[in-house]
């Protein structure tokens, strides 16, 4: 992200910030074939250095620790204030010694080049304003034939998890203007070819895009998948602003769609769709 994409900072560092922070177990059971497709498709080894961009509370940044060991070394980087503090007191936690949090923006912190041989990111590569500039610095940040795995999430339509609650809720609450395909926003890396084109012409090469579809399971219980939608998912701001009523009948239909999908253990399932996009720098 760069300084003129203040709205992204300023989300991720509001309310809504605070609740992936607070939630972190949740996101990390969510996301976890997430995280474990980016480590295999970036080859992580022992003694490699790591670039994990949006790194969130830092469900990603962990599991690459543990795999490059006190020879290698994990930077993660992320705007957000809220879980940058949440994924140093989980380093601490776990006393690592390899890893090194930033509170910044990967798009214009300083970097020395050609600094680290991978560069991983789980659902935080799709919201700079201008990513052909933000990838251009990111390749710098490369050693040469350094490699960058993605997990971005594919068209809405095939994400089950975000747009099965938002078609049963959204009548009832005051929901705004969806971003456009190219607008920074956590589907704005779902064309392959948008994506081609913007790695391509910040000079990376061998860019491949492979699916990935899975079933989310929402936490570990009705109660956590709830959350889920409430504080962190596209519902989580109209919902805030909504009362009264309509609210009462929102959460009524979101309910209904979780208990829907709720297997025979109690856990609330929903398809997923990703592409894992890997690329090495010149």
């Amino acid at each position: 992200m760069s300084e003129k994409n203040a709205d992204q900072i300023a989300f991720w560092n509001s309310s809504h910030g605070i609740a992936w922070a607070r939630n972190t177990d949740i996101i990390d059971v969510m996301f976890s074939d997430i995280t474990e497709a980016i480590a295999s498709a970036a080859a992580i080894n022992v003694g490699d250095h790591v670039l994990d961009l949006g790194c969130g509370s830092g469900g990603t940044m962990l599991a690459v620790a543990n795999r490059v060991g006190a020879a290698g070394s994990v930077t993660a980087i992320d705007v957000s204030n809220s879980m940058i503090d949440r994924a140093e007191e989980r380093c601490r936690a776990k006393n690592l010694k390899n890893v090194t949090c930033i509170r910044g923006d990967a798009a214009s912190y300083p970097f020395s080049d050609a600094s680290f041989n991978k560069l991983i990111s789980r659902l935080g590569a799709m919201f700079f304003d201008d990513p052909a500039v933000a990838f251009t610095r990111l390749r710098q940040t490369l050693k040469p034939s350094g490699r960058v795995a993605l997990g971005v999430w594919r068209e809405p339509r095939e994400n089950h998890w975000a747009m099965e609650p938002v078609a049963a809720a959204k009548k009832y609450l005051n929901m705004p203007p969806r971003p456009g395909p190219e607008e920074p926003g956590p589907f704005s890396f779902a064309k392959p070819d948008r994506v081609r084109n913007i790695l391509a012409g910040a000079g990376w090469r061998d860019i491949e895009l492979s699916p990935l579809n899975f079933v989310i399971p929402h936490g570990r219980s009705i109660t956590e998948a709830l959350i889920f939608v409430m504080r962190m998912g596209p519902l989580a701001g109209p919902l805030s602003e909504a009362s009264g009523e309509n609210r009462v009948k929102a959460i009524d239909a979101i309910k209904q769609v979780l208990k829907n999908n709720t297997g025979d253990d109690g856990i609330v399932r929903m398809a997923g769709a990703c592409w894992i996009v890997t690329a090495r720098a010149d």
